[in-house]
């Protein structure tokens, strides 16, 4: 099987299973698990209609980062974005000719270029990040 990433916008608001039993978003606990945690989420159609549902806390916070101002939507960027780099940064650990005998010189030397960009965009969100935090009117940002 092939390997995919998907990236979804939602609305969700914390609710525990019971609530959203109650409300229709979720299945009736028949098998007795103790009551979860979790979250109400609305999903949008591609037709602009929404369906709501409702997931257990531990799902929703491993597939889902809350993004309601910019602070938090650099911070996902950030986070993303030295994963990344940490990876490149292992590929390029073994030196230039290491990495040009497997991909040849001239991606290698493509890869050292990229991750120059990259070191510099992260060090530009790590600025952005802390700036916001300093300014005590972060949460109220809501553009990019």
């Amino acid at each position: 099987m092939k390997t995919y990433i998907g990236t979804k916008q939602v609305k969700a608001e914390p609710m525990n299973e019971l609530a959203a039993v109650e409300k229709g978003y979720a299945r009736k606990n028949e098998d007795n698990h103790e009551w979860r945690e979790g979250y109400h989420v609305q999903y949008t159609n591609p037709d602009g209609s929404t369906y709501d549902s409702w997931s257990p806390k531990s799902v929703f916070e491993q597939a889902y980062k809350c993004a309601d101002n910019v602070l938090n939507r650099l911070q996902i960027e950030f986070s993303e974005l030295a994963e990344r780099l940490d990876s490149l940064d292992e590929s390029l650990s073994r030196g230039f000719d290491h990495v040009a005998e497997k991909v040849g010189y001239k991606q290698a030397a493509m890869l050292i270029s990229q991750r120059m960009a990259m070191k510099a965009y992260f060090d530009v969100l790590d600025t952005r990040i802390d700036d916001l935090k300093q300014s005590n009117n972060a949460p109220s940002q809501t553009q990019g």
